[in-house]
């Protein structure tokens, strides 16, 4: 199977300011660190083959609606 569901995650601070898993970390000293956490946006699917994740858009709500692309782009 090419194209895997996973959970889509981000880094969250306490005053709603966002950040990619992807890149570097977002706080800027110790004393910050504990402001962010790691939060589940939805879903998003993971190609298998090339090893990307993620579509270009915002990720689903539920798992159904990632599922159901997911069997679209495996046949």
């Amino acid at each position: 199977m090419r194209y895997e569901i996973i959970e889509s995650k981000s880094w969250k601070r306490d005053d709603g300011m966002t950040a990619s898993l992807y890149g570097a970390i977002p706080w800027t000293s110790e004393a910050e660190k504990s402001r962010w956490i790691i939060k589940v946006r939805g879903y998003t699917l993971h190609d298998t083959k090339d090893n990307t994740i993620g579509l270009g858009h915002k990720p689903f709500k539920t798992i159904e609606e990632a599922q159901e692309l997911a069997n679209k782009l495996n046949k």
